[in-house]
């Protein structure tokens, strides 16, 4: 899988919206991350966040944990966090990474987790918009 840096800006869909995106979770395994507790309703979020997530792209390819030992999960979708400023973008294998890893995202994104409208709203638009996802609104509808 590809790796970025916790808070990096995130050039894997492109160069037109690397300066739009903040890179949360993008973990490998011989890279060192955050590791600790992460509250019950953080994860229950970001579970319901990632049921459906919204995708201004469509990729053909997969992530795959590379910090299990064997046979670790595979997922292809990624979520979206406006939060106001910034969007942050972290593959669907964060639920894993938390539940299997003990991986701790950074608290602003923890933030932006709790305050995030579900993906299906206008109010998620809307604050994607606000956030500085306009390239990311009109390329994913």
């Amino acid at each position: 899988m590809t790796h970025f840096d916790d808070l990096d800006r995130c050039s894997y869909f492109g160069d037109d919206f690397t300066d739009s995106l903040i890179a949360v979770g993008w973990l490998d395994c011989d890279k060192p991350f955050d590791r600790g507790s992460v509250e019950q309703a953080v994860y229950d979020r970001l579970i319901e966040l990632a049921r459906d997530p919204w995708q201004p792209m469509v990729f053909g390819g997969v992530h795959q944990c590379d910090i299990c030992q064997y046979d670790g999960p595979m997922a292809a979708d990624n979520l979206f966090v406006p939060d106001g400023r910034s969007i942050f973008v972290c593959p669907s294998l964060i639920t894993h990474y938390i539940a299997a890893h003990s991986y701790v995202p950074p608290k602003v994104f923890v933030d932006a987790i709790l305050e995030c409208p579900d993906t299906r709203s206008m109010d998620y638009k809307r604050l994607l918009l606000s956030s500085g996802g306009r390239v990311l609104v009109q390329n994913g509808g």
